[in-house]
């Protein structure tokens, strides 16, 4: 992920912590909702490192709350549209 694309995950949050929707910290790092392995980088190389998989959260709530997630199915479907349009 390069640092645009992280700063406009964290603009687009507002600087906010997405963990969940009552959550009020400030974001201080990012979450790949599809973890960002090489099995996944080679499967999906557009979607792994779009905005579309990035999460802004704040570090306490990373280490102790879910997550957002995402299926394979719905990696496949970013995947796809991305091929597509970029």
């Amino acid at each position: 992920m390069n640092r645009k694309t992280r700063e406009l995950a964290f603009q687009l949050a507002s600087g906010y912590c997405m963990c969940s929707k009552k959550c009020t910290q400030l974001a201080t790092e990012i979450h790949h909702k599809l973890p960002n392995t090489k099995v996944n980088k080679k499967k999906y190389p557009l979607f792994v490192k779009s905005i579309f998989n990035l999460c802004p959260i704040n570090h306490d709530c990373h280490m102790t709350k879910p997550l957002p997630t995402i299926s394979d199915w719905q990696a496949q479907i970013y995947e796809n549209w991305l091929n597509l349009n970029c």
